[in-house]
C-alpha cells in the first residue's frame, strides 16, 4: 500500500513548501505529509520545486496564481486546496472547481492532476508548460 503522500509527487531532495491557515488545511497536511513539507507564511524568494497552497476565499484568484506561478522554478509543482463542491457553501468558499482552474490556466500553468486531500477539500496540480521552460 503506497504512502497516503505519493500521489503528490514530492520533489525529492528539494524542499517542498506549503502555504494555508485553515484548521483543516493544516491538521491534513500534517496527516499526509508529517516532517516531509514545511508548512510557512510565505514563500522565499528562490525559485520553488514544490508548493501547496490553500486557494484564499477572498481576493482576486489571478492574482494567486499569477504570485505563485513566478515562484515555480521551470519544472516545479504547484498544488493547490480547495473544498470539494458540496463542502464549499458551508467552509465559506465562494469559487466553482472550474473558476480556480480557470484561473490558473489564465495564470500561464496547465493542470495536469487531480487528487483528494482530505474527506472535504481537494486538490490540483499546476505546472509550467513544457513549451516555457527553458531547455537546460
Amino acid at each position: 500500500m503506497k504512502a497516503p503522500w505519493e500521489k503528490f509527487s514530492l520533489p525529492g531532495s528539494a524542499v517542498a513548501r506549503a502555504l494555508g491557515r485553515s484548521p483543516e488545511f493544516v491538521r491534513t497536511l500534517r496527516q499526509i505529509f508529517g516532517p516531509l513539507v514545511e508548512r510557512v507564511d510565505a514563500l522565499p524568494p528562490e525559485p520553488q520545486a514544490w508548493v501547496m497552497a490553500e486557494v484564499p476565499g477572498e481576493g482576486s484568484l489571478s492574482a494567486f496564481f499569477r504570485e505563485l506561478g513566478k515562484a515555480l522554478e521551470p519544472a516545479g509543482s504547484l498544488w493547490v486546496v480547495l473544498p470539494k463542491q458540496p463542502f464549499a457553501a458551508e467552509l465559506g468558499f465562494p469559487y466553482r472547481w472550474v473558476d480556480v482552474q480557470k484561473a490558473g490556466l489564465s495564470a500561464g500553468l496547465v493542470d495536469n492532476k487531480v487528487a483528494a486531500f482530505s474527506a472535504r477539500l481537494t486538490s490540483i496540480r499546476f505546472v509550467v508548460p513544457l513549451s516555457r521552460r527553458r531547455k537546460a
